[in-house]
């Protein structure tokens, strides 16, 4: 790319709602810790059917370097996509509750919470 040009992949211009050309400031944060524990939150509960879902999970998060409390992340699965809120991480060794860690070569336990087409009214305004 040109001296000053970051090329980004379309689902994260789309995560970012970034336009071409935006001007964006990037950094590099090299003190991610690694993570131990994720908790994950499916938009829909159509997921959780699947017969294998937890090997889809572990599959499907090696696709991703590092993961951001609070962001929503895709995964593709038989044709369809599926989203999950990103609840909470935990690090290695000590499972300090972080805002970002590492899931590549990292022994990262996963789990979901209930998902957010299973939320009554109240519990989604918390």
């Amino acid at each position: 790319s040109p001296s000053n040009y970051v090329f980004f992949p379309r689902w994260m211009m789309l995560a970012l709602a970034l336009k071409p050309r935006d001007v964006v400031d990037v950094r590099l944060i090299e003190d991610v810790p690694p993570g131990s524990a994720v908790r994950l939150r499916p938009h829909r509960s159509e997921f959780l059917q699947i017969s294998n879902h937890q090997a889809v999970l572990e599959t499907e998060l090696k696709h991703y370097s590092a993961l951001t409390r609070g962001s929503t992340i895709p995964f593709d699965y038989m044709g369809k996509r599926y989203h999950f809120d990103v609840v909470d991480l935990r690090s290695s060794p000590r499972g300090e509750k972080v805002p970002m860690a590492k899931v590549q070569d990292c022994d990262l336990a996963a789990e979901f919470t209930k998902a957010k087409d299973q939320m009554k009214a109240k519990d989604k305004k918390k």
